[in-house]
């Protein structure tokens, strides 16, 4: 796939695997996420995927549509994790982050953060939002003709 169809599939979908490094073996988990104008955000609460993106902030992301067993499509995203706390430096990523998930319905799934439910004030509860600087994009595609 060239460059610009693997941008286009990370556009048009919201559903992918982070693959992180939890103490020298592999993580990978299911998140939701928001590609726009070359830029990927995603978000989490605190926990095991944040503690290993900040002890070693390569990752990669991939996704995949299946339409037959011979008819597919796969993108892999390799980059750098880059946390956006809202504070001075990281203030307009972050809120571009939150804006661009926001406009998708469920998009705290699979990290089960519910603006609205009444998330507790500790900090180790407050969503990290995140971006993945790309170093590397590839994809795949098979079509049965």
């Amino acid at each position: 796939m060239t460059r610009a169809e693997c941008q286009r599939m990370l556009t048009n979908n919201r559903f992918a695997h982070l693959g992180c490094i939890a103490k020298d073996r592999p993580y990978v988990v299911p998140i939701r996420y928001v590609f726009r104008d070359g830029a990927f955000y995603s978000f989490s609460l605190p926990g095991k995927k944040i503690d290993c993106l900040r002890a070693n902030p390569h990752a990669c992301v991939q996704l995949e549509t299946l339409v037959t067993d011979e008819e597919w499509q796969s993108v892999l995203l390799e980059g750098l994790f880059q946390e956006l706390p809202d504070d001075e430096k990281w203030h307009g990523q972050h809120m571009q982050a939150w804006s661009l998930l926001q406009e998708h319905g469920n998009w705290w799934e699979p990290g089960a953060y519910k603006p609205d439910a009444g998330a507790t004030e500790s900090a180790d509860m407050h969503p990290v939002f995140y971006s993945i600087q790309i170093e590397n994009l590839s994809g795949r595609t098979a079509t049965n003709a």
